[in-house]
């Protein structure tokens, strides 16, 4: 074998030696060949759930492919949140998480992840809160059971799980009207729900879908919800924002996630197959039902970071950084 010869099989086999090692490529032309998981960190049912099992199905039709919801509660979801931060970068597990697990708590307190750990794929939906309260409340809207608690300070609460959205809506109702109320600390939000209707505790800041059946066969009461604007599933609630806190708007969403250093070709065919999903009028429609709206959000890097600021303001403001 002549010099010239010699150069030629080493230039061959550098190429073929950088196409073996382009694992992102390769990816992106064979993905997805196995099922797909979705984890979602809570216990099957509620909005979280709902949203993961619908998305799964559209994306099932886009992909060719099995997409599973697999459900890993526990410890305020950073059971399921770490498996998926554990989970090899392939885009075969992924993570359906909530502001409270990537925006909220890693700013409340110290837990093993980090924001940064995931790469997002899309925002799937979002679902403002309603405030709940007892049927045993006298007052028939939120101005009367504002007058009704000033009258007794220090005797009545509200729960939530700590550094969730609906702790910090609590606290920021605290704060916004000086109403004297304790927080009493939830695991989750369907034992707030049902101790709300057991007469056990006063108030909480619920999803619309764990509350709804209760609202609607009077068990518990509505007196606001935290939208912008009424929420069409409980067009009858008016906002709070009608009730004169002309700031307060919060919603809790869920958004696609994959463990970082997942390839650039597999996050770009999810988030396309997902855009096409979420636009779907039978997905839309579905979700509506359960009273989810798909936001535009436009970049989910750009949207994490505003929701991080913003929520980093009221924590700090709140004082509740542990």
């Amino acid at each position: 074998m002549n010099k010239q010869t010699r150069r030629a099989t080493a230039a061959f086999f550098a190429v073929a030696t950088l196409f073996a090692c382009a694992p992102g490529a390769r990816a992106g032309e064979t993905y997805p060949s196995k099922p797909i998981q979705i984890v979602v960190p809570y216990a099957p049912g509620g909005s979280t759930d709902f949203a993961a099992r619908n998305l799964a199905l559209g994306l099932e039709r886009r992909l060719g492919q099995t997409v599973v919801v697999v459900n890993k509660p526990g410890a305020s979801g950073t059971i399921g949140v770490m498996s998926v931060a554990r989970a090899a970068p392939d885009g075969y597990t992924l993570l359906l998480g909530l502001n409270t697990e990537m925006v909220i708590i890693p700013q409340v307190r110290k837990v093993p992840y980090r924001p940064e750990d995931f790469e997002p794929i899309a925002i799937v939906g979002s679902t403002p809160l309603v405030l709940i309260g007892r049927k045993s409340f006298k007052a028939a809207n939120f101005q009367d059971l504002r007058q009704e608690i000033a009258r007794q300070p220090g005797n009545y609460n509200f729960g939530g799980a700590v550094g969730s959205p609906a702790h910090l809506a609590g606290e920021w109702l605290k704060r916004s009207t000086a109403l004297d109320i304790k927080h009493v600390p939830y695991k989750g939000g369907a034992q707030a729900a049902n101790d709300v209707a057991g007469g056990h505790l006063d108030l909480y800041f619920s999803g619309i879908l764990p509350s709804k059946a209760l609202i609607d066969a009077g068990e518990i009461k509505a007196y606001a919800v935290t939208s912008a604007t009424r929420s069409p599933t409980l067009p009858n609630v008016p906002t709070l924002k009608e009730a004169g806190l002309d700031d307060f708007v919060l919603a809790n969403w869920s958004g696609l996630f994959a463990p970082r250093g997942t390839p650039a070709p597999i996050l770009s065919l999810l988030s396309g197959k997902v855009r096409e999903t979420l636009a779907d009028p039978g997905f839309q429609a579905a979700m509506a039902k359960e009273g989810i709206d798909i936001p535009d959000t436009g970049s989910p890097q750009s949207f994490l970071k505003e929701e991080h600021g913003k929520f980093g303001r009221l924590i700090k403001a709140l004082n509740l950084a542990l």
